[in-house]
């Protein structure tokens, strides 16, 4: 009987560190994506931004960018620790030249449930 309550806290201590490391995996909840500016002017860079929201756990989180030119970016990884429930994940886009155009990007979310955004700025340089 003596050693009831510490053998009790053992398995308590044991029990937490196995769900920790043994939990649920990194989850996608949500992705949005923004572009700033909206409209672009002559020479100019768009700086889109994939806001990334998680169940907190941690884990690798791989996506790729497609670009409406045709574009695609690698695949490429976010690292996210315990308890982070937001990525912000940032595709740079430059315009040089006179022209007018209408770009859009997509965000694709590849680890877990595939999931995907897209957002879209215009090009205005006469």
């Amino acid at each position: 009987r003596r050693h009831a309550l510490p053998a009790l806290v053992v398995v308590c201590v044991l029990a937490f560190l196995a769900w920790q490391r043994l939990g649920p995996p990194l989850r996608v909840t949500t992705v949005t994506v923004t572009a700033r500016p909206t409209t672009l002017g002559c020479d100019g860079t768009a700086d889109l931004v994939g806001l990334v929201t998680t169940n907190g756990r941690p884990g690798t989180l791989s996506y790729r960018w497609i670009r409406s030119d045709g574009t695609a970016s690698g695949v490429l990884k976010e690292v996210l620790v315990r308890g982070q429930r937001q990525a912000r994940l940032h595709l740079r886009w430059t315009f040089q030249g006179p022209g007018q155009h209408t770009a859009e990007a997509e965000l694709r979310i590849l680890s877990g449930t595939a999931r995907t955004a897209t957002t879209g700025f215009a090009y205005d340089c006469p």
